[in-house]
C-alpha cells in the first residue's frame, strides 16, 4: 500500500515537472490580422473561441512584429534574429554586404542556421509544419517552375482533371520535402505563399478545413511525444477572404495539394458557420472571422481530447497587421499586434501583460520554458518572456527596433521615432527632382518612392498614412495611440533621444548603412 502510495506521488510529481520542463508548444500564426477581426479587442466579428482563449490565457497587449510584411515576420518567429540580418540566398542575391537592406517578402530560412525547430527536433521534440510558408525557395515561388523542377498547368487548369491534378500533388510533395530539411519531421497542407502563386484560378480559395485537418494528424501522430507545431494559416489575407467566393463559399474540396475529392470532416460545415455568424448578429460578410475562429478551437479541442492541456502551450498571434491599418509600415497598427498564449495549470487565466514583447521574443521564451540551452552558435536578437507568463509584470525591454522597406524605428512604451532613408544612389535621384511611378499609375508620379519594392503594398499604406514619405517622424503613443500627429520638430529633445537611440541598434547590423545613423 505504502509502495503504491509513493508511486503514485512519484508519478504524480514526475508528470508535473514534465509539463513544466517540457511543454508542447502550438504556434498557431494568421495572416493580415488586425484587432478589427477578432471579438474581445472590439472588432464587429463573433469570434467565441478566441475570445476564451483571452479567458483561459494571458492577452500580451503590446507584442509587437517587427517587420509588418509575412516573409520578414516569420522568419523571426522561427528564429529569433530580426530580418535585416537574414543570410539566405536570395536576400543576399538582392543585398550583398555593403548594401541598405530593403526589408520585406525576401526574408527566408537558412539551411545552415539554427532555427527554433531546429533547435527543438535535436532535443527530442517533433516538430510539425502545417499551412502557409512563404520562407523558403522564393525562386519557385515566383521563378521558372520548369527551371525549378515544379510541374506546370494553365492557369484555367481544372484540378478535378486526374492529370492536372496529379501535377499539383506532386507540386506540393516538392515543397513539403524542400521545407523538411529546415528542421521539421512533418511537413503537409503546406502554402508555398500566398494562394495565387497555386498559378491556378479554381486553387484561389481559403481552405482552412484542409490544414486543419492536417495539423489533427500531426497531434495524433505525436501525442506520445514532446512536439512543436507551426499552423500558419492563409486567413485573413488576400483574396478577401469577407468575399465568401473565396472562403466560405468555395469548393472544399480545392486545397494546396490540388482537388481532394473525400474532402475533410474536421470542422463545423461551412453552412453552419454562416447561420451561426447570422445567429449571433452579424453579416455574412464578416463570417470569415467565425471561420478562423473555429479553426483555433478544432486545434485547442484536439490538444484537449488528447489529455495534453496542462502539457501544452498554445500561442495565437498574427504575422502583422492588415493593409486596412498598418501592413508594410512601421505603424503601431501594423507593428502592434494581438497575442494570447494558453497553458492549462500554469499560466493564470484571464491575465494581461503591458509591456513591449515582439515576435523575435518567441524563440528564447520557447527554449527557456523548455528548459533548452540552444546552440552557443545560435544567436538571437529576442528575449525571453517567461517571466511575465508566470505573473512578473517587470518590462522585459525597454526599446524595441523595428525595420520595414527603407525605414526603421525604436519603440518605447510612449514614443515611437521612424526614419525613413534611402540609398545613396536612390537618394541622389531624389534630390535631382527625378519623379517615380505610382501603383498602376492610379496616383501622379510620386517625389519619393515607396519604401517596399512592391508597389501594392507601397500603395495602399501610403494611401493610409499621411506620414508614410516623411523622413522623421515622431509620435506619442500614450497621448495619440493611432500616430496620426508627428510630433518631431516639437520635441528635440526626445526626437534626439530616440535617434540616438536607433542609431545605436542600426550599429549591431555590421556592414549594413541606413544614411545619416551610420556614417563614420
Amino acid at each position: 500500500m505504502k509502495t503504491s502510495i509513493a508511486l503514485a506521488l512519484w508519478l504524480s510529481i514526475t508528470g508535473s515537472c514534465w509539463a513544466i520542463d517540457k511543454p508542447n508548444v502550438v504556434l498557431i500564426i494568421t495572416d493580415d490580422q488586425s484587432w478589427d477581426s477578432i471579438g474581445f479587442l472590439g472588432g464587429k466579428v463573433h469570434t467565441p473561441r478566441i475570445d476564451q482563449m483571452a479567458r483561459d490565457g494571458m492577452y500580451l497587449s503590446d507584442f509587437n512584429v517587427t517587420s509588418t510584411v509575412c516573409s520578414p515576420s516569420r522568419y523571426s518567429f522561427l528564429t529569433g534574429r530580426y530580418a535585416g540580418r537574414c543570410e539566405g540566398e536570395r536576400f543576399l542575391l538582392e543585398h550583398p554586404p555593403g548594401d541598405q537592406t530593403q526589408v520585406e517578402n525576401i526574408g527566408e530560412l537558412e539551411r545552415e542556421r539554427w532555427n527554433v525547430a531546429k533547435v527543438l527536433q535535436q532535443n527530442g521534440y517533433k516538430t510539425g509544419f502545417v499551412g502557409k510558408s512563404h520562407l523558403v525557395n522564393h525562386d519557385w515561388i515566383n521563378g521558372n517552375w520548369s527551371k525549378a523542377g515544379l510541374e506546370t498547368y494553365p492557369a484555367q487548369a481544372d484540378p478535378r482533371d486526374p492529370k492536372v491534378n496529379a501535377k499539383m500533388h506532386r507540386n506540393h510533395q516538392k515543397w513539403c520535402d524542400a521545407i523538411r530539411r529546415f528542421g521539421f519531421d512533418f511537413v503537409d497542407g503546406v502554402y508555398a505563399a500566398n494562394l495565387k502563386e497555386l498559378r491556378c484560378d479554381a486553387l484561389n480559395v481559403h481552405n482552412l478545413d484542409w490544414t486543419v485537418d492536417k495539423a489533427l494528424t500531426f497531434l495524433d501522430q505525436h501525442q506520445d511525444d514532446p512536439f512543436f507545431l507551426y499552423f500558419s494559416t492563409t486567413l485573413h489575407h488576400g483574396p478577401a477572404p469577407w468575399s465568401n467566393k473565396f472562403s466560405l463559399g468555395a469548393d472544399p474540396r480545392m486545397t494546396g495539394e490540388g482537388f481532394v475529392e473525400e474532402g475533410f470532416d474536421v470542422l463545423p460545415s461551412r453552412a453552419d458557420v454562416l447561420k451561426r455568424n447570422r445567429e449571433a448578429g452579424f453579416k455574412d460578410n464578416q463570417a470569415y472571422a467565425l471561420w478562423l475562429d473555429d479553426g483555433v478551437g478544432a486545434i485547442i479541442d484536439k490538444v484537449q481530447q488528447l489529455g495534453l492541456a496542462k502539457d501544452t502551450l498554445i500561442i495565437f498571434v498574427p504575422d502583422h497587421g492588415s493593409y486596412r491599418h498598418g501592413k508594410a509600415t512601421l505603424h503601431d497598427f501594423g507593428m502592434r499586434v494581438p497575442m494570447l498564449i494558453q497553458w492549462a495549470g500554469q499560466i493564470k487565466p484571464g491575465t494581461t501583460y503591458d509591456g513591449l514583447t515582439a515576435n523575435i521574443d518567441i524563440p528564447p521564451t520557447i527554449f527557456d520554458l523548455c528548459g533548452i540551452a540552444p546552440p552557443t552558435e545560435y544567436s538571437v536578437d529576442g528575449v525571453s518572456f517567461k517571466s511575465a507568463i508566470f505573473g512578473d509584470q517587470q518590462p522585459i525591454r525597454k526599446t524595441l527596433f523595428g525595420e520595414m522597406g527603407h525605414s526603421r524605428c525604436v519603440k518605447t512604451k510612449q514614443w515611437k521615432y521612424i526614419a525613413v532613408r534611402y540609398p545613396e544612389e536612390l537618394q541622389r535621384r531624389i534630390d535631382a527632382g527625378k519623379k517615380f511611378p505610382a501603383f498602376n499609375n492610379q496616383d501622379a508620379p510620386l517625389d519619393r518612392p515607396y519604401l517596399t519594392r512592391n508597389g501594392h503594398l507601397g500603395h495602399h499604406a501610403s494611401q493610409k498614412n499621411p506620414h508614410y514619405f516623411e523622413p522623421d517622424q515622431l509620435y506619442n503613443l500614450q497621448t495619440d495611440p493611432e500616430e496620426n500627429e508627428n510630433v518631431f520638430q516639437h520635441n528635440p529633445e526626445v526626437s534626439q533621444r530616440m535617434q540616438k537611440g536607433l542609431s545605436k541598434a542600426l550599429k549591431q547590423f555590421k556592414n549594413r548603412p541606413f544614411g545619416d545613423f551610420t556614417a563614420p
